[in-house]
């Protein structure tokens, strides 16, 4: 497959399923780094206008709880519109997912979830079958064991998507840090490395 750089205008954050409950699962990182991970992608999406989906599954389960505070605060009028899934592991089975992704108007989604074997492996095998280009951020990613993780990248490069970090993707959207979008982006990542 030959090099397609990301572009601003082409492209859209989504977040699937970064809730307490879930990420107690995770084993494969640090929860500290895919907190800090999806929450610096909120906030480019919220700071730099990149279209961005927040989803969430069964919320009305205490134990998983709605999506961490970290990307409440990092853009809370994403948070305020997430999709609220009922329990479909497959972001992409429900219809009110499916219409906000399309409402972005972007055919290329850079996307982050949990765990990595189950729902974003679903969706974003999904995701490439509707005919979108997919980049998963893998340290914004993350399931029970590394071993989860590397089993599911391989399987969804396989499918046609494509695996990233979330400093490679800000620093790919945002080359030139010459411009006042680049002095932004690099405003966010830096705002990352105070929290790490």
């Amino acid at each position: 497959m030959s090099y397609v750089p990301l572009t601003p205008d082409e492209t859209a954050i989504v977040l699937v399923d970064h809730q307490p409950g879930v990420l107690a699962m995770v084993g494969s990182l640090p929860a500290a780094v895919v907190t800090n991970n999806a929450a610096t992608l909120a906030r480019l999406g919220a700071e730099l206008d990149l279209p961005l989906v927040i989803t969430s599954t069964r919320e009305n389960l205490e134990f998983l709880g709605t999506n961490l505070t970290e990307i409440q605060e990092a853009a809370p009028t994403a948070y305020e519109n997430r999709v609220l899934r009922e329990g479909t592991l497959n972001a992409f089975h429900d219809p009110a997912f499916v219409d906000a992704v399309a409402a972005t108007n972007r055919r290329t989604l850079v996307i982050a979830g949990l765990l990595t074997d189950v729902c974003l492996f679903h969706s974003v095998v999904s995701a490439v079958k509707a005919g979108y280009r997919v980049v998963v951020a893998a340290d914004a990613s993350g399931t029970t064991t590394e071993l989860g993780d590397a089993v599911t990248y391989d399987r969804l490069r396989d499918a046609g998507a494509e695996v990233a970090t979330t400093y490679g993707v800000i620093f790919e959207l945002y080359s030139d840090l010459s411009t006042e979008e680049g002095r932004r982006a690099e405003g966010v990542a830096s705002g990352s490395l105070a929290v790490a």
